[in-house]
């Protein structure tokens, strides 16, 4: 089995031109072969503005969109259908990953998240700075903070990164055209059923 695998833990809600920007970066800019979509359960902390059948369905779109470009992608809802009663954790995102794959894969993350993850209550050991494979995407207004920070890869991007799923949802709330954030399936998608 080919062990140059990502994991893509994020909300996508919804997938933007941003979250493919990304994909074609990683798979373009790093010896990645194959990156595994894991959308993450209804997060405490997020208002979702949209049902989990939607948000399903939206994001099945994107990887089909992906799989069409002949992109070596798989959709994984362990987590979307989890449903516990507390956040997810990267910690424990990537334990369940090691135990299905046989390996640790790496973890897309952008470069806010970087000077987070030494606040991570959940973090023993200080395992996601030192063991857990990462790769950090530059995001427009954050920088990178690589202070105790060991197994990671930076990737020097910045096309679209101030596209962000917020902006979406904000633009359509507005009535601002979101075709430019969005592939046109999504966008499709998303008036035809009225989301956001």
């Amino acid at each position: 089995m080919n062990k140059n695998i990502a994991i893509y833990w994020w909300a996508f809600n919804p997938p933007t031109l941003w979250h493919l920007h990304v994909i074609e970066n990683v798979f373009n800019n790093s010896d990645i072969e194959k990156i595994i979509i894991v959308p993450d359960w209804f997060r405490l902390d997020k208002d979702y503005k949209i049902s989990e059948k939607n948000r399903n369905n939206l994001i099945s779109i994107f990887v089909d969109e992906l799989k069409i470009n002949w992109y070596n992608i798989e959709l994984d809802t362990h987590f979307l259908e989890w449903k516990n009663d507390s956040d997810t954790t990267t910690y424990e995102v990537d334990k369940y990953f090691i135990k299905k794959l046989w390996f640790q894969p790496f973890h897309i993350f952008w470069t806010d998240i970087s000077s987070w993850i030494k606040n991570w209550s959940w973090n023993p050991n200080k395992y996601i700075q030192k063991k857990l494979k990462k790769i950090f995407i530059p995001r427009k207004g954050y920088k990178f903070e690589d202070f105790d920070l060991e197994n990671f890869k930076l990737l020097d991007i910045e096309k679209h990164s101030d596209i962000s799923s917020t902006k979406i949802k904000e633009n359509i709330n507005k009535k601002i055209k979101i075709d430019k954030l969005v592939t046109e399936k999504i966008e499709k998608y998303i008036i035809k059923n009225n989301l956001y």
